[in-house]
């Protein structure tokens, strides 16, 4: 047994490891070609190409959460007949996929002569309307390569998926900066990101081919049953994850219709750098549900609870300062990494790293929800989150101008998610008390840390420069991170075990799948 949990750990680990490197690769691509496309192309342009991709990112959604359905069937086929069944399902969402580009391509060929005006596309909607028949090409793209990474996600074979997500993102940042460098535009950056998707599908299937030649895609008769079964669950997650992609472009689209291109994409620049944060806990999670659910089978509800409750405890220990840190060097951080100063990048970090970070500690639960078969748990709450978010928008957009616009989006994301989590207690028949022990003081010392450091702001070094910015940066996070640890020593919060434990999760995080782990004190 202590042997079969080492090697659970020992896989998930690895996996948690190479997907958050391949995702800091991409990180990085887009820290360096961003600045150049953005500079290449100024701000209308790059705000046009903001609110394209965000379209075609919104038509993306139609694919059903097939994906999600697929890595779980994957990860539970274990008989000859469970891997045929599962053969069957990866054809049904190959044909999706190209069933998806031709409706996309239909409604945008329908919709864009009302779509030009809204926009404030102008003088550029013709080049406008080539750039987006070059994003659907790498939306179809995106969609077929579905079955082979649903494959490698669902067994747990994140190697090969991270190393080719690694070397597409570097190939399509240097793509994109080669395409602008020589004076190409709109049309010429879709047309290297279409490129992109297609040969990053390739490479997927050539992996899958040889790493799983048991479960490549087949077209075949498939029960009705069996179909109902996956797209109720698929359809479910979809909703789940999808509300966060809505809500995002949802703002880009209304920012870029009432206020120009221009301060839709500062905000994106913001979003970008916000993304940073989201990143290792975001794919730890990821890699760490194959792994939970295929444990709760094993081990059962007990085992769930133990990783739920402490999963939670680390996020909150992670995120909370983290975040902290973000807001206060917002201002700065935009600096650096452009060379100015744009407000509306800085003021969209503020604002919405809080929300993101609460929504990203309730992770663990939703979870939690899916290794128990019932994704259905969250759809109540990411619907809620739409409905708040597009009726609070108007109303703080009149109140605030664009600053409205994320502040709706803040306040759907932090009410929608606190109403998820009491509501997954209940129905799950788990108290709530735990959770708040495992929650409160990361919070209460991030926010006391970042008052002391704002405080301090004007004593801290700063300037104009990139170097002046890197050492406001350093100076203001560190000081953030030092009170908050701090305040939780001294508080009781974080023990000698506790720092045992984080450092063997900085070697090995998935620590917290060990069934010995208990709950937050």
């Amino acid at each position: 047994m202590a042997n079969a949990t080492h090697a659970v750990e020992s896989r998930v680990t690895r996996n948690t490891a190479s997907m958050l490197a391949a995702r800091m690769v991409a990180a990085v691509a887009g820290l360096v070609s961003v600045p150049v496309v953005y500079q290449q192309l100024g701000p209308r342009e790059f705000g046009i190409w903001v609110v394209l991709t965000g379209l075609l990112a919104m038509a993306a959604l139609i694919d059903l959460g097939l994906g999600s359905a697929l890595v779980r069937e994957v990860a539970r086929a274990e008989s000859p007949a469970d891997r045929d069944l599962v053969r069957r399902l990866l054809g049904l969402g190959l044909g999706w996929a190209v069933l998806l580009g031709l409706l996309t391509l239909g409604a945008l060929s329908a919709c864009w002569p009302w779509l030009v005006g809204p926009l404030r596309l102008a003088d550029l909607a013709d080049e406008a309307w080539q750039a987006t028949l070059w994003l659907v090409v790498g939306l179809v793209a995106g969609a077929v390569e579905l079955p082979w990474r649903a494959v490698l996600e669902g067994g747990q074979r994140y190697g090969s998926l991270a190393a080719i997500s690694a070397g597409t993102a570097i190939l399509g940042a240097a793509l994109a900066i080669l395409v602008v460098r020589l004076g190409g535009g709109l049309v010429a950056l879709a047309a290297s990101a279409a490129a992109t998707g297609a040969i990053r599908t390739l490479l997927l299937a050539a992996a899958t081919h040889r790493q799983c030649p048991d479960l490549s895609p087949r077209w075949g008769r498939t029960d009705v049953a069996d179909i109902r079964r996956i797209g109720g669950y698929g359809l479910r997650v979809q909703v789940s994850s999808g509300a966060g992609i809505v809500n995002v472009e949802l703002d880009r689209l209304i920012l870029g219709g009432a206020f120009g291109p221009a301060v839709a994409g500062g905000f994106d620049l913001g979003s970008r750098l916000l993304n940073l944060l989201r990143l290792p806990p975001g794919f730890a999670l990821i890699a760490l549900f194959p792994a939970a659910v295929a444990r709760t089978v094993s081990q059962g509800t007990g085992w769930l609870d133990r990783f739920y409750l402490t999963a939670t405890r680390y996020l909150a220990l992670f995120l909370a300062p983290a975040t902290a840190a973000l807001m206060v060097t917002a201002d700065p951080l935009v600096r650096l990494w452009l060379g100015h100063q744009v407000p509306w990048a800085a003021a969209n970090i503020i604002i919405l790293a809080p929300a993101y970070a609460l929504n990203l500690i309730a992770g663990a639960a939703t979870i939690a929800a899916r290794a128990e078969g019932r994704p259905g748990l969250e759809t109540r709450y990411v619907l809620l989150s739409v409905v708040l978010n597009l009726v609070l928008t108007v109303p703080m957009l009149l109140l605030c101008g664009p600053l409205g616009v994320p502040l709706s989006t803040a306040l759907a994301v932090v009410l929608s998610t606190g109403y998820f989590l009491v509501y997954f207690h209940s129905a799950t028949d788990r108290p709530l008390a735990p959770l708040a022990r495992a929650i409160w003081p990361p919070l209460a010392a991030a926010a006391a840390a970042g008052l002391v450091t704002t405080a301090a702001s004007q004593l801290l070094p700063d300037g104009p420069g990139r170097l002046d910015a890197a050492l406001a940066v350093s100076s203001r996070a560190g000081l953030t991170v030092l009170v908050a640890g701090a305040l939780l020593i001294a508080g009781g919060h974080l023990g000698a075990s506790d720092r045992l434990r984080l450092h063997r999760l900085l070697r090995a995080p998935t620590a917290v799948l060990s069934p010995s782990t208990g709950g937050p004190r």
